[in-house]
């Protein structure tokens, strides 16, 4: 009998476990769907992408923030097809200050910080633009601790980031720079070096 109500416990413990990673997982898969969803607009409600009536991003602000034109014109900043990565930890995410990206991340991460810990990221990489979220529920349940190592919910989730607009106006601003540097010939690199301050001058001042 008494090895009967061990296993019996541990079966509940199993399925109390299994149960709050199903759902840390659905609540970090929702976190970076929506993220995803309202990447377009900063000041958008996080649960619904709502957002006011004229309020809308400036047109240059991926050339520093989401750094997918930096090949183009040599800036410092990274390379067109280098990885990069922002994220945001919680709980006590750090005020993002200035920095466009990180201030779309602070929703979801304040979303989830309520119950648990981790972090909501932004990562970029030639085509890929990706959000990702990690959380585990700082709470363990103890037997299973002692029978698995670890007892910890935790779960990893991510959704791409889709702007069909924002592509082609990329890719024609792209298209028409690569044309006009190409008719400049030996002048291609002071073209673009002057070009891209110009952008770079019109993306700080948003």
């Amino acid at each position: 009998m008494p090895a009967l109500l061990i296993v019996t416990f541990l079966l509940a413990f199993y399925a109390l476990f299994t149960a709050q990673k199903a759902i840390v997982h659905f609540k970090s898969a929702v976190a970076a769907e929506r993220t995803a969803y309202n990447w377009s607009h900063a000041d958008s409600d996080f649960a619904t992408g709502a957002y006011e009536e004229g309020r809308y991003e400036g047109l240059y602000w991926r050339l520093t923030d989401d750094a997918l034109l930096q090949g183009l014109f040599g800036w410092a900043a990274g390379e067109s097809g280098s990885e990069t990565r922002e994220a945001l930890a919680f709980p006590g995410a750090a005020d993002p200050g200035g920095r466009l990206t990180l201030r779309k991340l602070l929703p979801a991460a304040e979303a989830l910080a309520g119950n648990w810990r981790g972090s909501v990221g932004y990562a970029r990489g030639g085509l890929r633009r990706e959000i990702e979220v990690s959380a585990a529920d700082p709470g363990e349940l103890r037997p299973l601790a002692l029978l698995r190592g670890s007892a910890v919910a935790a779960s990893e989730a991510s959704a791409p980031v889709t702007e069909p607009a924002e592509w082609m106006r990329t890719f024609d601003l792209v298209r028409y720079y690569a044309a006009r540097a190409k008719r400049e010939g030996s002048g291609a690199d002071a073209y673009l070096d002057k070009a891209g301050s110009l952008l770079g001058r019109k993306a700080d001042a948003q």
